[in-house]
């Protein structure tokens, strides 16, 4: 079977671009990871060395070990709120685009500023939630290892729920009718209807969703920063922190280097691992 590749002739230049774009900049990073720098502009061969210290580092192994259990949480969180909410608009069609316009509103919001909100929101003195739950005798306390990870939890769950329903209604909105019909004349249950119709329908618009937010969880760093600073003691210190202090306090270009590689090497996986399952989805 003959296919058309024009549009690759269209793609071309961009393609180009964005290979050089990334090109310098990965290979700056790959050279650090295998030098060790002096004053800044000395550098000295070391090989694996910093891979080595980074595989030996408790702080390493715990830094990433937050950071996908907050992703698995807060995902988790997210793609089951946001389906239902999708599936409840669609089927009640009642002002669903107004709703999807509200939902929305946190998906503009910068990043700090959604730190800095929480942050202040939860404030047992000044916050709205915490004035709200001192009432209840419950009072949130950002000294709390557990208080600061349900806040950062909360805050990623508000911030990008909507973004999971936009998805998803649209991919609602691109099941055909008679689907529902014929469903409809059989008798099937609800659970059937989502199980053998919305859902298998859903799964290219949730791969897409999933692959985007995956990369953004792994990356989460100015929330919790806003939130605790990496506290209580280093508890919500996810990657993206570690490597930002390794390379912009301590100025250790060498092993953020090496942690940026390692970082990129967690991702390119699950990235294409999600797009080949979205290409699956499609017959391709």
């Amino acid at each position: 079977m003959r296919t058309n590749s024009t549009a690759w002739l269209f793609l071309t230049p961009a393609a180009a671009l964005l290979v050089v774009i990334g090109f310098a900049p990965l290979m700056t990073m790959v050279n650090y990871s295998v030098q060790d720098s002096f004053a800044g502009d000395r550098f000295f061969w070391v090989g694996s060395e910093w891979y080595e210290e980074a595989f030996r580092s408790p702080a390493f192994w715990g830094a990433l070990g937050r950071t996908v259990l907050f992703a698995i949480i807060s995902l988790s969180i997210q793609f089951g709120l946001g389906i239902y909410i999708a599936r409840k608009l669609f089927h009640v069609q009642k002002h669903g685009a107004a709703f999807l316009g509200i939902l929305a509103l946190p998906l503009l919001t910068p990043w700090i500023v959604v730190g800095f909100v929480w942050r202040h929101a939860m404030d047992a003195e000044a916050g709205i939630l915490g004035a709200l739950g001192s009432v209840v005798a419950i009072v949130p306390d950002l000294n709390s290892v557990t208080w600061v990870w349900a806040t950062i939890i909360i805050m990623d769950v508000w911030h990008w729920t909507s973004f999971t329903v936009i998805l998803c209604y649209a991919g609602y909105v691109s099941i055909p009718g008679p689907f529902f019909q014929a469903a409809q004349i059989d008798g099937a249950s609800t659970w059937a209807v989502f199980r053998f119709i919305e859902l298998p329908k859903l799964k290219r618009v949730l791969t897409v969703a999933l692959l985007l937010r995956i990369a953004d969880s792994l990356m989460i760093n100015t929330e919790p920063q806003m939130i605790s600073r990496g506290g209580p003691h280093v508890s919500s210190t996810f990657f993206s922190q570690e490597l930002i202090k390794t390379a912009m306090q301590e100025f250790n270009l060498g092993e953020a280097g090496a942690l940026s590689v390692i970082y990129l090497l967690l991702v390119v996986p699950i990235s294409w691992g999600l797009y080949r399952l979205m290409r699956g989805s499609n017959g391709v």
